[in-house]
C-alpha cells in the first residue's frame, strides 16, 4: 500500500560533536552504500549486498517515523516484517529476506523479542513456528543469506 511520505526534515534526531544530524549522516551512508561500485565489491568478495542500522529507544521515540522519512526521501520501498507476530519461523524469514524487493528497506519489528533467552519468539507448537536468535542471525548475513 502506498502512504504519503514524511519530510525528512520534520524527524529530530541528535547531533554529532561535529554538528551534523545523525539523520543527515544515515542518509549520507546509504547513499555511498547504494552506489554501484559498491555492489560490484560486495558481490567480488561474496557478501551479501546489504546494509543494518539498528534503531533503539522507548516507543514514540521517533524510530518508525524516521524510516518513514528516510525512504521517502531516498524514493525507497518499506517492507515491513514483524519477528514477534504470526507464524513466521526460520525458514520463512530467510525466504523473506532473499525475496525482498529492491530498493526496498526492511523494516524488522519487535527485533528485541528474539534475544529473549535465546529461544524463539513464538512458542513451540506441534507445528514448529518462531524465529531464532541463530535463524535470525545467518537469515542476515550466514551462509543462508
Amino acid at each position: 500500500m502506498k502512504k504519503e511520505a514524511r519530510p525528512l526534515s520534520s524527524v529530530v534526531l541528535d547531533i554529532d560533536n561535529d554538528g551534523n544530524s545523525l539523520s543527515e549522516e544515515i542518509k549520507q551512508d546509504i547513499l555511498k552504500f547504494r552506489e554501484k561500485k559498491t555492489a560490484l565489491w560486495y558481490q567480488s568478495i561474496g557478501v551479501p549486498y546489504r546494509r543494518g542500522y539498528t534503531l533503539h529507544g522507548p516507543p514514540g521515540t521517533g524510530k518508525t517515523s524516521f524510516i518513514l522519512a528516510i525512504a521517502g526521501d531516498l524514493k525507497m520501498n518499506i517492507c515491513y516484517l514483524d519477528l514477534a507476530g504470526g507464524n513466521l519461523n526460520d525458514d520463512g524469514l530467510n525466504r523473506l529476506l532473499n525475496n525482498c524487493p529492491d530498493n526496498s528497506i526492511i523494516l524488522l519489528e519487535d527485533m528485541d523479542a528474539i534475544f529473549d533467552k535465546r529461544e524463539s519468539v513464538l512458542p513451540k507448537r506441534k507445528y514448529g513456528g518462531g524465529v531464532s536468535f541463530s535463524g535470525l542471525l545467518n537469515a542476515l548475513d550466514g551462509v543462508r543469506s
